[in-house]
């Protein structure tokens, strides 16, 4: 089990009363899908402590699901505990992302890994990370996920001075979606591609300028947040 970031007992009146409502609602759902279903309705309500708390009751339930694990690690990132959310995904990984559905990004804890990695500094993992990730994901259903995760790994390439593969992770999202993106049946709607190119693509395009110029970027101007509902 993970070492708990917050001051919340692991079941407190509010969850098991939750729990409860919930078991009467879906009595033939195992129990750890049920505190998952918690989990989501916690955090709904941005009610971080207890959606991590819901989150851990599944995992100690059912521990060789790895869609736990990924929730679980989804609740830390939120919470910024970057190392938490690390070691979860990792026990995810180990169980074969058992319950997840990879190629959806949503689903995926290769793109989770590269932000718990990041936002702990550990820049080149991350890339290595989004890297696999890169391989693995067809859809993303909007373009601002996937033009936030070319951008984001052409930061921890910039971070380690790596230019070149920052300049072809800009161009990816400068151009995202694009070729190798997405799979064939993943629509996105062409005016919201077309208001994020506008809206995203002059930030982008200043990175690239950067690195093209071996100009070095400063992580306290920068937040990569992941996608985590």
């Amino acid at each position: 089990m993970y070492n708990r970031p917050m001051s919340l007992p692991p079941a407190d009146d509010q969850l098991r009363a939750k729990f409860q409502e919930y078991q009467r609602l879906y009595s033939t759902d195992p129990d750890d899908r049920i505190w998952s279903a918690v989990a989501e309705a916690f955090s709904i309500v941005g009610d971080r402590a207890r959606t991590i708390g819901a989150c851990e009751q599944a995992v100690l339930i059912n521990p060789e699901w790895g869609r736990h694990h990924l929730d679980l690690a989804k609740s830390y990132l939120r919470a910024k505990e970057w190392v938490l959310a690390t070691n979860a995904l990792q026990r995810c990984a180990e169980l074969d992302a058992s319950g997840c559905r990879s190629e959806h990004f949503s689903e995926s804890f290769l793109y989770y890994l590269g932000y718990a990695l990041f936002g702990a500094g550990r820049y080149k993992e991350a890339a290595e990370a989004w890297r696999g990730g890169d391989h693995v994901i067809n859809y993303w259903g909007a373009p601002e996920p996937l033009k936030d995760f070319h951008q984001h790994r052409g930061w921890a390439y910039h971070l380690e001075g790596h230019f070149l593969d920052a300049i072809e992770c800009y161009r990816r999202a400068l151009v995202a979606p694009g070729p190798g993106d997405t799979a064939l049946d993943d629509d996105m709607e062409p005016e919201a591609v077309e208001e994020c190119q506008e809206t995203m693509n002059p930030g982008i395009e200043s990175f690239h300028d950067m690195a093209q110029t071996g100009e070095r970027i400063d992580i306290d101007h920068l937040e990569a947040t992941p996608y985590t509902h």
